[in-house]
């Protein structure tokens, strides 16, 4: 994005028009500017979004025209289609990459909860089980150096001071918040709160879930990592060793040959599918903290 977030909101006015004709297709956005905590409305980052793009796809359709005007010494009808077409394709793209990126942001943040979450809950247990209250041990988690969790209960704790009930802030994080564990456990303490259990009983039980969900997240990966790895030596060994061998049979029997182009064209298909597979269980990883 080449605008800041203050640049965005204090846009003029007589763009948002854009943005509130986009909002209308892209109406997801706002629920990821509230979970990314991007203070700014769906309008206005939409606006901002469509003249990023749109000086991106005029700086690349500068480019590669300058670049065939270069080649050919004299402005062509040709090329300057191509160029344009370029423009459009990086103006795409670019105008996606931003709508993209909030959830990128949000996915983050919860990858920070999952971190410190485990810890900020061990924290918890052992203030109420002193006979600390809820709101208390919610209060010096937000003090505390959780990472985002502290944030999080921070802001639990503001809006309980804002005259809400501890049920009703509980609610509001589980509904915003991106990480799969930090809602389960909300939803766990949010039905304490509302049938009268135990609190400490409560913090318990989501402690020890949320360890069995961690362990069991290790499991499953340790269990698919195998198939992940026989893909991995058939894309990077067997298949382009095989293929080459098959096609020096065939060209032999066929009367044809097998040029050092065929050769290049297997080594970076199997190094493209390499990186490929390797960033693909990169992202497979659990992201536990024990």
């Amino acid at each position: 994005m080449l605008f800041s977030l203050e640049r965005i909101n204090k846009m003029n006015r007589k763009f948002i028009w854009i943005g509130e004709r986009l909002s209308r297709v892209f109406y997801n956005l706002k629920y990821d500017l509230y979970k990314a905590n991007v203070d700014t409305s769906a309008e206005r980052y939409l606006t901002a979004s469509f003249f990023s793009a749109a000086i991106y796809g005029i700086l690349f359709f500068s480019f590669f025209y300058a670049l065939f005007f270069m080649r050919d010494g004299e402005i062509l009808a040709d090329n300057s289609i191509i160029a344009t077409l370029f423009g459009l394709i990086f103006f795409i793209v670019f105008f996606a990459l931003h709508l993209v990126y909030p959830k990128i942001i949000a996915q983050k943040y919860s990858s920070g909860i999952d971190q410190s979450l485990l810890f900020a809950l061990n924290s918890m247990l052992i203030q109420v089980s002193s006979g600390v209250s809820l709101f208390d041990a919610m209060s010096n988690v937000s003090k505390s150096n959780y990472g985002n969790v502290s944030g999080e209960f921070g802001k639990v704790v503001k809006d309980i001071n804002s005259g809400e009930s501890e049920a009703r802030a509980l609610e509001k994080l589980a509904v915003k918040t991106n990480s799969e564990y930090m809602k389960k456990i909300i939803w766990q303490l949010i039905t304490a709160l509302r049938s009268g259990a135990s609190l400490k009983g409560s913090l318990e039980t989501v402690v020890q879930l949320l360890n069995r969900l961690q362990l069991r997240a290790i499991k499953n990966y340790a269990a698919e990592l195998n198939m992940w790895i026989l893909l991995y030596l058939m894309l990077a060994a067997a298949i382009p060793t095989i293929g080459i061998t098959f096609l020096v049979i065939l060209s032999a029997m066929a009367g044809a040959s097998v040029g050092p182009e065929t050769i290049i064209l297997f080594i970076l298909f199997a190094g493209a599918m390499q990186v490929m597979l390797i960033g693909f269980v990169k992202t497979r990883v659990p992201k536990v903290y024990v």
